[in-house]
This record gives structure tokens, C-alpha cells and sequence, in this order.
């Protein structure tokens, strides 16, 4: 159990490094690919969106999403950890 919640969190960072990284590549947001990786990431980012403002949507994006990524990835190793008991 306490593997496959390590595993979520992972690929929760997976597709929130993703989407930044098609962002930062300018990839073309018509594609069904990066349209479906994109519209993850900003589900998954959701509760951190506007966490921090900048003029620069791309800066925002890279720093609310980069927190998005550490926080589930800390709640993964937490709940991975409380699962063993």
C-alpha cells in the first residue's frame, strides 16, 4: 500500500514537471498530448494556483507548480510512511 501512494504522489510530480516543461519548450497547446498534460497539471495546481503573483504568467506557472510538485510529494512520503504502521 504504502508503495502505491509513493508511486501517486510521484506521478503527480511527474506530470506537474511535465506541463512545465512543455511550457517552458513552447509546445503547441492544440496538441491532445500536451492539452491533456497541461489540463492535469493545472488540476493538480489548483490548490496552490495564485499562490504567488507575477507578471509573467510562465514565472508564476514554474513556481506555483514547483510547489504544487514538493507538497505532494511530501504527502506521499508521509502517507507512505504512516501506511507501514
Amino acid at each position: 500500500m504504502s508503495t502505491m501512494i509513493l508511486a501517486a504522489g510521484w506521478a503527480a510530480v511527474a506530470v506537474l514537471g511535465l506541463g512545465m516543461l512543455l511550457t517552458w519548450a513552447d509546445a503547441n497547446p492544440s496538441n491532445g498530448v500536451v492539452d491533456a498534460v497541461l489540463d492535469a497539471g493545472r488540476w493538480l495546481a489548483t490548490p496552490f494556483h495564485d499562490m504567488f503573483t507575477r507578471n509573467d504568467r510562465e514565472e508564476q506557472l514554474y513556481i506555483n507548480w514547483t510547489i504544487a510538485g514538493a507538497a505532494y510529494y511530501l504527502l506521499a512520503r508521509v502517507l507512505s510512511w504512516l501506511a507501514r504502521f
